[in-house]
């Protein structure tokens, strides 16, 4: 991808000058055509409708802002993440149902929903497979910087065999797990457990594992598990 292009993108979708629902629309209009010169409009098929559940986790086109190369641009635009296909779908109003318009994928490129900052890094699975895609910024301290993924997972249909067994429509269902990357390394995921949690901080264990059970904190929950890492990083 050239740098011309992805500032000819930027420069098509976030206008201040035509920021206003009816001025943006155009601009969309006009980054449509450029993101279809770069290959970065979705080709999709038609979700069934017996299908369980959505690919998001908010279907709402929110008020959004780009980092571009470390530098945070001032003008917005109307995003939403889609956590089954891992992009950032971008839209002309918040009211829009649909888009097939894609933002960009790149380290470069940070685009901030509701506050959310989606990463486009690459990390680990929980079977040390290598993989890329968005991460949200959760925390970043000292030593260690916590993300969080969000993934909807396809589940087929599940019919029942007998009249014990449970039929399960296809649906998709919620995926959320934390990650953590230490001293800028690669992130990997972090197991929500409380003695998991505790045992990563090594000879701060026992003192984290101990904060922990003094604060009733539930480490699956990321604003519980944002002020371990915060007591962790002052010891």
């Amino acid at each position: 991808m050239k740098p011309i292009h992805l500032l000819l993108f930027i420069s098509f979708f976030f206008s201040t000058e035509l920021f206003s629902q009816q001025g943006l629309g155009v601009m969309v209009d006009r980054a449509q055509q450029a993101l279809t010169d770069l290959g970065n409009r979705s080709s999709r098929k038609p979700k069934p409708r017996d299908i369980q559940g959505t690919h998001y986790f908010n279907e709402n086109f929110e008020v959004a802002t780009l980092d571009y190369f470390g530098k945070e641009l001032n003008d917005k635009g109307f995003m939403r993440y889609n956590a089954f296909r891992d992009e950032i779908e971008m839209a002309s109003t918040t009211t829009q149902n649909e888009s097939d318009l894609i933002l960009m994928q790149s380290k470069d490129i940070v685009p901030v929903i509701s506050g959310e900052k989606y990463l486009y890094l690459p990390h680990r699975l929980e079977d040390g497979r290598a993989q890329i895609g968005y991460l949200i910024l959760l925390y970043e301290g000292k030593k260690n910087t916590v993300y969080i993924k969000k993934k909807k997972v396809f589940m087929e249909e599940v019919v029942a065999r007998t009249g014990l067994e449970n039929p399960f429509p296809p649906r998709f269902v919620d995926e959320v797990k934390i990650y953590v990357s230490k001293n800028g390394d690669t992130p990997i995921p972090l197991r929500t457990k409380k003695k998991i949690v505790a045992s990563f901080f090594k000879e701060n264990s026992d003192k984290v594992r101990k904060f922990i059970k003094a604060n009733r904190l539930k480490v699956s929950e990321p604003k519980d598990i944002i002020r371990v890492f915060e007591f962790a990083d002052n010891l």
